[in-house]
């Protein structure tokens, strides 16, 4: 018989759940007395199904908090920079310090700066708005960090170099859904973890010759598809992940029972 081979877990983030009326009204009951607005519940809700399933590294966030980013950034009206750019770290903290009630160490997703889809009314320099932004995510990042976040997941729908050279780092993972070997070749220069789906598993193996792939993480693996991988890397060097867009708790669970094989 063969062995079992166990797979750690992974969380990008989710999208917001739709609060039910019973259960939202509930939630604001439990927390009277407490600062909180709808992403606080959104927060809150799309964690709790990760913790209940046991994934290894949970992340909080996701696309939805384009809101509070938005809300936060000083020099900005709308989805345009009509100043200078700056960021009110306090929401960010506060945010913080709720999941960290829940469970410690968590990362934390967030649209990147280019997914805001910003214009530029105040510098009439490119670059020069994009860096002002940049240096209000890292205020940002920092102050969450500081607060007891771990990291930081950026989502993308591509990824832009700019982007990478500014903020990519050990603690700073950037999350994109473009799955082309132009894409995963540019995310590569700039990390050696790579969150593919199983079906861009031969263009990682063209890649590998070029880049140094450290570790993969698949994305809604099947049996099949861990199988393939550990034809490229270690079982050491294997993730399984997920980024939930709805039905959260089966989700979760669904992840973390199939991060596993018989080999």
């Amino acid at each position: 018989m063969g062995k079992r081979v166990s797979f750690p877990t992974r969380s990008f983030g989710s999208d917001a759940p739709e609060p039910e009326h019973d259960a939202l009204a509930e939630w604001v009951g439990a927390r009277r007395g407490r600062a909180a607005d709808l992403i606080t519940y959104h927060l809150e809700a799309g964690l709790v199904p990760q913790i209940e399933a046991r994934v290894t590294l949970p992340c909080a966030g996701g696309r939805f908090y384009q809101r509070r980013l938005l809300d936060s950034l000083f020099g900005i009206e709308g989805t345009a920079i009509t100043g200078e750019v700056g960021c009110d770290t306090l929401p960010f903290v506060q945010d913080t310090l709720d999941l960290d009630i829940m469970q410690k160490n968590l990362w934390f997703a967030a649209p990147s700066p280019r997914e805001l889809g910003l214009t530029d009314r105040y510098f009439q320099d490119r670059d020069e708005a994009a860096h002002s932004v940049y240096s209000a995510y890292q205020e940002m990042m920092r102050a969450m960090r500081d607060a007891g976040i771990a990291g930081h997941v950026l989502l993308c729908r591509n990824p832009a170099g700019e982007e990478l050279d500014v903020l990519a780092g050990r603690k700073v993972f950037f999350f994109c859904h473009d799955q082309t070997r132009k894409s995963l070749a540019l995310l590569l220069e700039h990390q050696a973890l790579v969150a593919i789906r199983p079906s861009a598993l031969g263009l990682i193996r063209e890649l590998m010759d070029e880049y140094d792939v450290q570790k993969i993480v698949l994305l809604d693996a099947e049996k099949e598809d861990l199988v393939q991988a550990l034809e490229l890397k270690d079982p050491d060097s294997l993730l399984c992940a997920g980024y939930c867009q709805d039905s959260c708790s089966q989700y979760w669970k669904s992840i973390v029972e199939k991060a596993s094989i018989i080999r």
